[in-house]
């Protein structure tokens, strides 16, 4: 009976998101603005004079009923951005797979708007594509030596992004 009980909890705990609120329909709340740099600043903050802005539109998302939505005027410049992240409990080296719908008006480059899941913000596993288009499902893998992820949405240049339904899911148990 032990063994059935830990079994069904293993299962169960599983089955729970790892990643909270990210297809914002609790709004743009905590665990969102937590992570590395997020101590004493708002939710979405900016650098270097960028003038990026990002809320909840309740009138855009794919699924549910609200994205999140990134206003970013400032073109690419170095350290010049907006950001928020939502740090989450990994397993050193495993492999995860994250998912976004992404939907881009005019977003001037490839890269204006990434996903971002290390603390050097190197390992940029969805990069949205440049341009305009309707919802779009991206996806992309990671590994880290960590014990944690900062789930960061970072915008590094001009345009307008939604972002809905993100989803962290280890990459094994995908494959079962």
């Amino acid at each position: 009976i032990a063994v059935a009980i830990l079994l069904i909890g293993g299962n169960a705990r599983s089955a729970e998101p790892l990643i909270a609120n990210g297809g914002f329909e609790q709004g743009f709340v905590r665990p969102w603005g937590t992570g590395l740099y997020s101590e004493n600043r708002p939710l979405w903050w900016n650098s270097g004079g960028c003038r990026s802005t990002a809320g909840i539109d309740e009138t855009q998302a794919i699924e549910g009923a609200a994205a999140l939505h990134i206003i970013n005027p400032s073109p690419r410049a170095p350290q010049v951005y907006g950001t928020v992240a939502q740090r989450i409990r990994i397993e050193p080296n495993r492999p995860y797979r994250i998912t976004i719908w992404a939907r881009g008006l005019d977003l001037a480059s490839a890269g204006a708007v990434t996903l971002v899941v290390d603390a050097a913000w190197r390992v940029r596993p969805v990069t949205l594509p440049a341009g305009t288009y309707s919802w779009t499902w991206l996806s992309g893998t990671f590994s880290l030596p960590t014990d944690y992820a900062d789930i960061r949405i970072l915008s590094e240049d001009a345009g307008e992004a939604w972002i809905d339904d993100v989803r962290i899911e280890p990459l094994d148990t995908l494959l079962q």
